[in-house]
């Protein structure tokens, strides 16, 4: 089918490039590593023709923080639910079910922080908080056409964001303000297999 609405669905490994810690109370300057972590979407879009397509996509990305310099982590997340619009680029290869695409996407992304216990020598943080930022993705793979309707997929996504901050109540109610902590944007590296269902 070459025009016409879509569902697209992903799923793969993810890995993020290393972060900054950037606050914590007060301004400090922290390598973040990273262990190995998920990534998953889903769209619903149209078709223009062959070539151009847009969507709606909500995804998702996290992977748990293996160290920080000068802190210690115990169970920590960060993660993204993203809403973005994209716009694909394909073409297909004549006399061939393979379809190669590019696209770009642009929207928001709620950045979730979420621990079982992270600090330093001083100060320990429990819970979950979230902010909402700015985010954007480039994407571009190959799809494979299992017949006029139905495609499966492999593709490699780049996702980032905008920095991000949240802020932490004292363990003990108006024992205090809350404690700020800020990290620098992510930048994440997936490989997602696909499903794509045109109608």
């Amino acid at each position: 089918m070459d025009a016409g609405p879509y569902f697209r669905l992903g799923l793969g490994p993810s890995v993020f490039e290393d972060g900054r810690l950037t606050q914590f109370g007060g301004p400090t300057d922290s390598t973040i590593k990273f262990r190995t972590g998920f990534a998953g979407d889903g769209a619903i879009g149209y078709a223009f023709n062959r070539y151009v397509a847009a969507d709606f996509e909500v995804g998702g990305v996290g992977a748990e923080i293996k160290s920080v310099p000068g802190y210690f982590s115990y169970r920590t997340y960060l993660g993204s639910v993203s809403y973005l619009a994209n716009v694909t680029l394909s073409c297909p290869i004549p006399r061939t079910i393979v379809v190669p695409y590019i696209g770009v996407g642009a929207g928001g992304s709620t950045m979730v922080f979420d621990t079982d216990g992270f600090g330093d020598n001083y100060v320990g943080l429990y819970g979950s908080d979230s902010d909402t930022v700015f985010a954007w993705q480039a994407r571009a793979g190959l799809r494979f056409r299992l017949n006029s309707q139905m495609s499966l997929g492999i593709g490699y996504k780049y996702f980032a964001t905008e920095d991000f901050s949240f802020s932490y109540p004292p363990a003990f109610p108006g024992s205090g303000p809350n404690l700020p902590i800020a990290f620098d944007g992510i930048r994440a590296h997936s490989v997602l297999f696909t499903f794509q269902m045109n109608f």
